[in-house]
């Protein structure tokens, strides 16, 4: 039997184009620059995400798991196993803050010794980065990256805000 053959009129103007969709370009272009600079840390006991978060605790010192998470630009579940790997790894540790709420995560001499290694590398990965695209585009990116990063804030109201979604049947409540 031969498998059905859907058609749609979208799709098919624009089947032979590498990137439709400009989420999937942004995807790609991460996943090719997460390589590069995990290859470029190849040498260290860290990758790029772990360096990062390491970086914000240097600058922190000790911080909140929510701060973190701001910090980074991520959910906070995200950063919470990062941070539990690198705890386990004993990059890091969670000590208790002022409160039972609220820990606090902060660099052990492991991690910033790993911090120290890794920045080198991460250095020459930039500097490559930079030579390669140039200084023009690599400011216009960055210009770029940020007006994406910003998007959601200037949603009023998260995700999908801006955009009409399907309904769950369920009523928000209006904020305000």
């Amino acid at each position: 039997m031969k498998a059905k053959r859907y058609h749609l009129p979208y799709l098919e103007d624009v089947r032979n184009r590498r990137h439709v969709c400009f989420s999937e370009q942004l995807r790609s272009a991460n996943r090719s620059i997460t390589k590069l600079y995990n290859e470029y840390l190849g040498g260290t006991d860290i990758g790029i995400a772990q360096f990062s978060l390491l970086i914000r605790l240097y600058y922190f010192g000790e911080v909140k798991m929510s701060r973190l998470a701001r910090a980074l630009e991520t959910e906070r579940t995200t950063v919470a196993r990062n941070v539990q790997l690198l705890e386990r790894s004993g990059h890091l540790e969670v000590v208790a803050g002022e409160d039972a709420r609220h820990r606090l995560v902060r660099l052990t001499p492991k991690g910033f010794a790993s911090l120290e290694k890794a920045l080198p590398h991460w250095r020459r990965a930039q500097d490559d980065l930079l030579k390669h695209l140039g200084p023009a585009q690599w400011d216009a990116l960055f210009k770029g990256l940020r007006v994406l990063a910003e998007l959601e804030r200037l949603q009023d109201g998260g995700p999908g805000a801006a955009a009409p979604q399907a309904s769950s049947g369920r009523k928000k409540k209006a904020s305000g």
